[in-house]
């Protein structure tokens, strides 16, 4: 993809260089060492491991899944997600669509399959993967900790499974996306660490616990 001019903002094309491997950080990085956190290389990223193996009420940091913006005619669009109205999403195989409007959508995927999604969606989808931090809030009072966090209204009678919207947490222009056991947020990359520990204070009270990836992947694939 040399002739993409967003390529250089693509953490997914970097190379190493020189003897040198770029190391790919989430900018939750402090606080995960400050909790006591153990940093392991994963496809890249230096991705915090926690002890805890499970929790009634857990926070994750997902921001080392890929990202992809897709934004195109309501037409074209209406074909690359498969007829998905606005506000509804789909999960295929760990890739997450989001239809957010009629002209636009998110795709979160596994970092490694960036480039493959990429060439396959063509120039209507730029990667947006060091754009958007991640942090996914899992458990049976999620949905309280949503609503000391927020106005939005998240009840499940009108923010099911699979819905998606645009929206403002911790003052935070967030796009929340409902996978069933477990509410993800994307947030500017600058405000990662912010978001971060305003939400574990949001849930401190109810004993919310952050756990490591693997763990919140696992939820999700046994929700």
């Amino acid at each position: 993809m040399s002739d993409d001019p967003y390529a250089f903002l693509s953490p997914a094309g970097a190379r190493p260089a020189g003897g040198y491997t770029p190391a790919l950080r989430t900018p939750m990085e402090r606080a995960h060492l400050a909790a006591g956190a153990v940093l392991r290389e994963q496809d890249g990223w230096r991705i915090a491991v926690y002890d805890q193996a499970d929790a009634d009420l857990w926070i994750s940091d997902l921001s080392h899944l890929g990202k992809l913006d897709v934004r195109t005619g309501a037409g074209e669009l209406d074909e690359l997600t498969g007829h998905l109205p606005p506000g509804h999403s789909r999960e295929d195989d760990g890739v997450w669509t989001m239809r957010l409007t009629a002209t636009r959508a998110m795709v979160v995927c596994p970092f490694v399959r960036v480039s493959q999604l990429r060439q396959r969606i063509g120039a209507a989808a730029i990667d947006v993967t060091s754009n958007w931090a991640a942090v996914a809030v899992g458990g049976d009072e999620r949905r309280e900790v949503l609503a000391r966090s927020s106005g939005l209204d998240l009840r499940e009678k009108r923010f099911a499974a699979g819905s998606c919207l645009a929206g403002s947490v911790m003052r935070v222009s967030t796009i929340v996306l409902n996978r069933g056991d477990s509410f993800l947020m994307l947030i500017g990359w600058e405000f990662g660490e912010y978001f971060w520990e305003a939400i574990r204070d949001a849930g401190v009270n109810l004993g919310i616990v952050p756990v490591s990836a693997a763990v919140a992947q696992t939820a999700e694939a046994h929700a």
